[in-house]
């Protein structure tokens, strides 16, 4: 299971296409640790990072796009929520059972294929609106 950055999932904004592939990276790193049998804790210390790294990068995004009036931004900023509500559950999973092949796999699969639909779909969308009204991305 592992997640490609491409060209294609580009913005055009160097922030933001950098946090792209930083979670990228990270998600991979996730499961690699994993497979790899590292110390659980190291499993969980990836997933800590990248939930905090994944709300920086939300909230640089929602910045971005208030700045140049994106006019989709509430909509946006709302499957920003629903992936925290994710990562919320996903979490509080991980405090009850722990982390198992289960839940490693679960996580990669619900956090790596939310992201790239995202990006592929959402933020591309983002970056072609403000691209065409000239306005910084």
């Amino acid at each position: 299971m592992s997640y490609s950055w491409t060209p294609d999932l580009a913005t055009g904004n160097a922030v933001i296409d950098k946090q792209h592939k930083q979670l990228f990276s990270m998600v991979n790193n996730l499961f690699d640790a994993y497979q790899s049998g590292k110390e659980r804790q190291e499993v969980a210390d990836t997933m800590e990072f990248l939930v905090e790294y994944t709300n920086k990068h939300f909230a640089d995004e929602e910045e971005l796009q208030e700045k140049n009036d994106y006019p989709d931004y509430p909509a946006h900023k709302q499957t920003h929520a629903e992936f925290k509500e994710l990562v919320r559950i996903l979490s509080a999973k991980m405090s009850q059972d722990g982390i198992t092949d289960n839940f490693i796999v679960e996580v990669c699969s619900a956090i790596g294929e939310w992201l790239f639909m995202h990006v592929k779909d959402e933020d591309s969308r983002m970056a072609a609106y403000m691209q065409s009204k000239g306005q910084t991305v």
